[in-house]
């Protein structure tokens, strides 16, 4: 019954990662961001780069490039789940933390690290 159950809370909204806020610039992304929440710099038209909160919980901000003439930079797919391309790979502290966003969910890489 328990697997059911938590099978069943991963379909709610409020459990994926979503795009919850468009600011115009870096400075404007807030300190604190709702659970599960990213926010795009830029427009969703001509996003610039998109900030979240790292899923493993440690509070550390992910911050990555839109922009496809920097090195490196990710694809933002547009739907209501927050999916990035290619993987998020991050040393924070010593600590890896290397995940797939995809349709709101991180998926964790497993391997060294």
């Amino acid at each position: 019954m328990d697997g059911m159950r938590n099978a069943w809370l991963d379909f709610l909204p409020w459990r994926r990662w979503r795009v919850v806020a468009t600011v115009e610039a870096a400075d404007q992304i807030p300190a604190e961001l709702p659970l599960h929440g990213a926010v795009v710099v830029g427009t969703i038209g001509k996003p610039k780069w998109v900030a979240f909160d790292c899923p493993c919980g440690r509070k550390h901000r992910i911050m990555v490039s839109l922009d496809p003439r920097h090195r490196p930079h990710w694809r933002l797919i547009p739907s209501p789940n927050l999916t990035l391309l290619p993987s998020i790979d991050a040393v924070n502290q010593g600590r890896r933390c290397h995940y797939f966003m995809r349709n709101g969910r991180a998926e964790w890489v497993r391997g060294r690290g």
